[in-house]
């Protein structure tokens, strides 16, 4: 079952449910009122709360109607709110996938408001309509193979998966309703693993489902109560490959001039071009594309609609990216779309996923983009950490598209369900 999920590795999300109140991990700290008792019957019903006092809600950038970077309104969204908080200057690669992947293991185990926001965040009216949408990720990741011709096959994988890891340690466990709907609807494997462990597995099975391309996603999860954890990963080819070009001068965003190995190919691609940008979309194997966009990068959906085959000569450098979320920027970004509520300590709503009071403590993501002239490896990791409460050939010559200059790049697949797999840019 796991092989016919290949494709981009999305370590997409470790959901921290707040600290451990675990015997011997968390001390003596005194119940939570809000807390279950023994037989898990709630001992008091939560006031409602909006937002953490003390953090100021972040402020999400507007994006005018029609001017979208992603495919839909969340991966926009994310996008928008990283360029404006720090990210602007900087390479840098982000998998949407993933972070929705993670959110919906989380969805599925909530309740009341704080699982509203969360479907509202996602674009989702009802927990069937997420696991509607996640059917149709596994179905383009189970497809995938088919897809592969030759002895191509065995060089290219789509792999999109999810699991649970309860610390055994820590007071309360997951319900068994949780696990049974985490398996049957995001086909998330269970585990459980005591406090000296539990790092050290998790990180252990986000490296084999990437491949060994990101390596670790928490640094100690002993005193989380639970993490959910997505795995994303994506290898694949060129139609084509790519030959090789001598050393290129590359205009970095500061100005500054550096010299990149680069590639090369002349041949019919989805081409766009306007006063504010130029952008070629490459063909890669199992039905992956990738966008390359000088300019300006805005309404992308309307962009590939409008993309006419044309002979394009394509030079770009080889390059890799890697970027680890791992400073609140995940958090503040969903706080800043409103789904505030299950970062709050007592007020977060999560019943339904474990015997004991959780919320969310963080949400990291790490992911990696490597790009040569055989075609392209990607893998993203995203984790929330859970704490206890307290045609004919064309005559005319060739376009020239030279990414010799800041450049963004888009992954995605282009079929009935299309998804954003990774977006990110390069700017040195």
């Amino acid at each position: 079952m796991m092989k016919r999920r290949l494709f981009l590795i999305l370590l997409a999300a470790c959901l921290g449910l707040s600290a451990c109140q675990a015997q011997g991990l968390g001390g003596d700290a005194p119940a939570n009122p809000g807390t279950t008792g023994p037989d898990d019957t709630p001992a008091a019903t939560l006031d409602p709360i909006v937002e953490a006092p003390t953090e100021p809600v972040p402020e999400l950038p507007e994006i005018p109607e029609g001017e979208g970077l992603g495919l839909n309104g969340l991966d926009s969204r994310l996008i928008a709110y990283l360029l404006a908080n720090g990210f602007e200057k900087e390479s840098f690669a982000v998998s949407p996938l993933s972070l929705k992947a993670a959110l919906a293991l989380t969805a599925l185990g909530a309740e009341g408001e704080t699982q509203a926001q969360i479907l509202s965040t996602l674009g989702c009216s009802s927990p069937e309509e997420l696991t509607q949408w996640y059917a149709s990720v596994l179905v383009g990741a189970a497809d995938f193979d088919g897809r592969i011709t030759g002895s191509d096959k065995a060089d290219c994988a789509y792999r999109v998966v999810n699991a649970i890891f309860h610390n055994l340690d820590c007071d309360g466990a997951f319900r068994e309703e949780y696990k049974l709907q985490a398996a049957k609807a995001l086909a998330a494997e269970a585990e459980s693993y005591p406090a000296g462990e539990i790092t050290g597995a998790i990180n252990r099975w986000v490296n084999d489902q990437t491949g060994g391309m990101i390596p670790s996603i928490v640094a100690d999860a002993s005193q989380s109560a639970a993490v959910l954890v997505n795995a994303l990963y994506l290898k694949t080819k060129w139609l084509e490959a790519f030959g090789e070009s001598p050393l290129t001068k590359f205009t970095t965003c500061t100005g500054e001039t550096v010299e990149k190995e680069f590639i090369t190919r002349t041949a019919k691609f989805d081409y766009y071009q306007d006063q504010d940008c130029q952008m070629v979309v490459l063909p890669l194997q199992g039905g992956v594309q990738m966008a390359l966009i000088l300019g300006s990068g805005g309404n992308l959906p309307a962009k590939l609609e409008a993309a006419q085959s044309r002979k394009v000569q394509v030079s770009l450098p080889k390059f890799e990216v890697e970027t680890s979320f791992d400073k609140k920027e995940l958090v503040d970004c969903l706080r800043a779309l409103g789904c505030g509520r299950m970062f709050v300590d007592g007020a977060a709503e999560f019943d339904p996923m474990f015997t004991k009071e959780l919320y969310v403590d963080d949400i990291l993501q790490k992911t990696r983009v490597k790009v040569d002239e055989n075609g392209l490896e990607a893998a993203a990791a995203t984790a929330v950490v859970m704490m206890r409460a307290t045609a004919m050939p064309n005559p005319e010559p060739p376009v020239e598209f030279t990414a010799d200059q800041p450049f963004q790049f888009v992954i995605f697949r282009r079929d009935a369900a299309p998804e954003l797999l990774f977006w990110g840019q390069v700017m040195d």
